[in-house]
């Protein structure tokens, strides 16, 4: 899903330059999908509105509207595939972040982080010479999205629920709501315009659908091991590259040649057996 969302992202940003706007109308968009499912979780469960909660909360909408933000414009100059892949970067910073809180990872964990980030740096250089602006911007997002996960594992904790999948529902449900009242005022900037909310659909429902499943992996594994598996998404990302360059969709990916694709694969492995040393720790 997350993969797919990206490819529909990047053209959003490559026809209308403007990547504020997308995150904006994208979220409008999700907000609605936010309203649906934490209704449906509320009619099951009653949820403890503390101040833990809405610190946690507060923590997700600022960091993730940031890292979104950051994305679509790094997204401006760089391929989706390579995008999508360089986000494995956010495996270290979470694993940093965790360190500095008091939560040490075993050396093996640390082994597993770094063969990801490995893989991740791989990735971006496999193709052209990525911009200073198209790095900050990386660096950027990363780091809101390692602080977003981390507010995000903490929100699934605080969920009544005995099943996962289900509290995503609620967590997903509350995250996306409050970005949607959240960015009300912005409507004041960028008018509400049909066509323009139609283009972001496909996007936004891949990536709210995503989510879901994200946010349940956080609450079953937890926030660093959940990234790792998330880091798969290269792979997927790899194949999608093929796809597009394949079938002359070169708006969206630079054709590569046959010992760059390989790189990429060889970098795709080395997240898989990131996972899998991750795992047996």
């Amino acid at each position: 899903f997350i993969c797919s969302s990206y490819i529909f992202s990047r053209e959003y940003v490559r026809k209308h330059k403007d990547p504020v706007k997308l995150a904006v109308f994208s979220q409008f968009v999700m907000a609605f999908g936010g309203i649906i499912l934490l209704t449906v979780y509320l009619s099951f469960y009653d949820i403890e509105w503390n101040c833990k909660l809405f610190l946690l909360l507060g923590g997700q909408v600022i960091t993730f509207l940031l890292g979104q933000t950051a994305f679509f414009a790094m997204l401006r100059h760089v391929e989706s595939s390579r995008a999508a892949a360089l986000l494995g970067l956010k495996i270290l910073s979470l694993a940093v972040i965790s360190t500095i809180i008091g939560k040490v990872l075993a050396p093996m964990q640390w082994a597993a982080v770094a063969l990801c980030t490995v893989a991740a740096v791989g990735m971006s250089f496999s193709g052209v010479r990525m911009a200073l602006s198209s790095c900050i911007w990386l660096l950027l997002s990363v780091l809101a999205y390692a602080l977003c996960d981390m507010c995000v594992t903490e929100l699934m904790l605080l969920m009544p629920g005995k099943s996962m999948l289900f509290n995503s529902f609620g967590v997903v449900g509350i995250c996306y709501t409050a970005m949607g009242v959240v960015l009300i005022p912005a409507f004041l900037k960028y008018k509400l315009n049909r066509h323009e909310i139609v283009s972001v659909i496909p996007y936004s429902l891949l990536y709210f659908a995503s989510m879901v499943f994200l946010y349940t992996s956080f609450g079953l594994i937890g926030v660093v091991f959940g990234s790792i598996v998330q880091s798969g998404r290269g792979i997927v990302s790899v194949l999608f590259g093929i796809v597009l360059v394949h079938y002359g969709w070169d708006r969206n990916e630079r054709p590569l040649s046959p010992l760059k694709w390989t790189q990429r694969f060889v970098c795709a492995a080395l997240m898989v057996a990131a996972m899998i040393i991750y795992s047996l720790s």
